[in-house]
């Protein structure tokens, strides 16, 4: 049954929402860190990029020395990096906090038996919607007739059945050596 309601909720927000937005809040929490270590390295390198060149505290003396050794990696003790450093991580604290914070769910609005009805014979195959529309005319109907009424073998039908009930849109009930088939209660009056 599960199985039914994430799919309802999945074709529901697509139905409802076409022009669907990324959610960040919703995103799973490796996904949230990768993000927030982009977002770091991002900004810092554009504050980097924007202070480096008001910035240029290095003496001659060090610069000669640096070129000398064959080191060409950045001075961790100029101010302009260090002013990077502070802002890409206090922004990337910001958008974690934004990102892990808690807010309450909101409510599914109620979508009518309809058009759930509808939404689930989208995800079904077209066994299963014939197999559903024969059933939800007969109200209710034993297999054996069902069989008959869609000219299919006696494998094929327990099959799709099988499969109906399992994802729970059918019931079947054992009346002798039969089965008789009607939708699940939510369904009944669609």
């Amino acid at each position: 049954m599960d199985f039914i309601r994430k799919k309802i909720t999945l074709y529901t927000d697509y139905y409802y929402n076409k022009n669907m937005k990324i959610n960040f809040k919703e995103l799973n929490i490796v996904t949230k860190i990768l993000l927030i270590i982009l977002l770091i390295f991002v900004i810092y390198f554009i504050v980097f990029s924007l202070i480096r060149p008001f910035s240029t505290t290095q003496t001659p003396m060090v610069e000669m020395m640096s070129q000398m050794m064959g080191s060409n990696f950045v001075n961790f003790s100029n101010s302009g990096s260090i002013i990077s450093l502070i802002i890409s991580f206090a922004v990337a604290i910001i958008v974690s906090f934004y990102l892990f914070s808690k807010e309450p769910r909101k409510l599914i609005t109620k979508v009518s038996k309809q058009d759930q009805y509808q939404i689930l014979k989208k995800v079904l195959s077209q066994d299963e919607k014939t197999t559903l529309d024969e059933i939800q005319k007969a109200g209710e109907i034993t297999q054996d007739s069902l069989r008959f009424r869609l000219n299919w073998s006696k494998a094929k039908v327990s099959t799709i059945l099988t499969s109906l009930d399992r994802k729970g849109l059918i019931q079947r009930e054992r009346t002798g050596k039969t089965y008789k088939v009607y939708l699940q209660k939510q369904f009944k009056t669609v």
